[in-house]
């Protein structure tokens, strides 16, 4: 092969690590759940044997005890997940330096210039073993020439194996294979594409690439070169950091909120979080977007550019609720909103500043923020609250303790 490309995806991970922890639970069906009572109860992770009793990650909880009523289920524990991510990376980087993560649970590693005359099946093999060995759980391993076909080879067959796709093989393989298990074919495209009655990778590749550039943009041209094996992105070093571009929080809160003030409430703490992790990445950004999820489920998403970039909680926190005022008709409960901030850029990015821009008091903002960071950083982020979120503290899964401060911001200034 041209290239020697790695993708290794644990078997089950979050249900594996918790068997770590809990060895009764190898012998019966096991899932890893949220918690109901505070309405995140879906299915995160499962074992072999809850999965070939029909439970399906992201099903409700109620569907999956449906169809095995004996299922246990555990709370997830994700320092636990970064945990053990961070000391299997440790290991792939005995291999590679270009070792890419996908998530907690999968990387892509690049041996091509490491392998050496090491048949690259040996390889991976080997590595499977030491994760089972010394870590007590199992992966899956795709082998390619380049990262869509390796990825494809670590779904291909589970648990605990190594497929080959090469490209001699790549169309016996591949090609059967239904579109939605392409990367980046989701269940949008996946539809798009059974309208014009592409269904198989192999269906994809064949294809006239100017109709799918018409039909589906560049993204079909995209798609056309993965399904034809023409993929060349480069697997990024360890230390790579992708460009950051949005930063936002969401909540489902416990209840339904119905009203403006459990809504001002929860947008409040949302813009805090947001504001402190743009700030931590110093970044600052002039576009404030929000979500909301009412309680038949249907989303509305509304966004407004601001007059100049910003990394302070109450800047995001009017727009946010400028935009849900001017949007939402209280034709129902809310179940679930968000807040997100894009259009980044550094903080230390050259700005031209309003003739009415208050440069005393936006210091003044700023320098107050930075050190309620520094508190919640040593002390905890329930270490120090603003008034107005002590209505709705409760009812974001968060218990009030901690002190509250009233905001140095007139926070009904709208």
């Amino acid at each position: 092969m041209s290239r020697v490309i790695f993708h290794v995806d644990q078997n089950c991970y979050f249900a594996s690590v918790e068997m770590i922890s809990h060895p009764e639970c190898r012998n019966v069906p096991m899932a890893v759940a949220g918690d109901k009572e505070r309405r995140h109860g879906i299915i995160l992770a499962k074992n072999q044997l809850a999965s070939k009793a029909g439970v399906k990650t992201a099903e409700a909880i109620w569907q999956a005890q449906r169809k095995c009523p004996d299922l246990v289920l555990l709370p997830p524990h994700y320092e636990k997940y970064t945990f053990y991510s961070e000391k299997l990376r440790e290991l792939y980087l005995e291999y590679t330096d270009k070792v890419e993560p996908f998530g907690l649970d999968e990387c892509w590693l690049d041996l091509t210039e490491t392998i050496g005359d090491r048949d690259p099946v040996e390889v991976a093999d080997e590595i499977r073993r030491r994760v089972r060995e010394e870590f007590k759980l199992t992966c899956s391993i795709g082998v390619s020439y380049n990262k869509i076909f390796a990825k494809l080879g670590s779904d291909y067959k589970k648990p605990d194996a190594t497929t080959v796709i090469s490209e001699e093989n790549f169309k016996t393989i591949v090609w059967e294979l239904p579109c939605s298990d392409l990367l980046f074919v989701g269940r949008s495209t996946t539809e798009r594409l059974r309208k014009v009655n592409i269904r198989t990778i192999g269906d994809l590749a064949n294809c006239d690439k100017n109709f799918l550039n018409q039909y589906l943009g560049k993204n079909g041209l995209l798609l056309w070169s993965y399904a034809n094996g023409l993929d060349t992105s480069e697997v990024q070093t360890a230390d790579y950091r992708r460009e950051v571009k949005s930063v936002g929080n969401s909540t489902t809160t416990a209840k339904d909120m119905t009203s403006e003030l459990e809504i001002s409430a929860t947008y409040h703490t949302l813009s805090n979080t947001v504001a402190s992790r743009l700030r931590k990445y110093n970044l600052k950004g002039n576009v404030v977007q929000i979500t909301v999820r009412d309680s038949d489920l249907h989303i509305y998403e509304k966004q407004r550019v601001l007059g100049s970039y910003t990394d302070n909680s109450h800047d995001i926190y009017k727009a946010a609720m400028y935009l849900f005022k001017e949007s939402y008709d209280w034709h129902t409960s809310v179940r679930s909103i968000g807040v997100r901030v894009t259009n980044l850029t550094s903080k230390d990015a050259p700005e031209q500043l309003s003739l009415f821009d208050e440069l005393g008091k936006t210091e003044k903002s700023d320098k107050l923020e930075r050190t309620i960071d520094k508190i919640k950083e040593r002390f905890g982020d329930d270490s120090l609250k603003v008034c107005a979120e002590l209505t709705q503290s409760q009812n974001i899964n968060k218990s009030p303790k901690g002190t509250f401060l009233r905001d140095a911001h007139d926070l009904d200034d709208m």
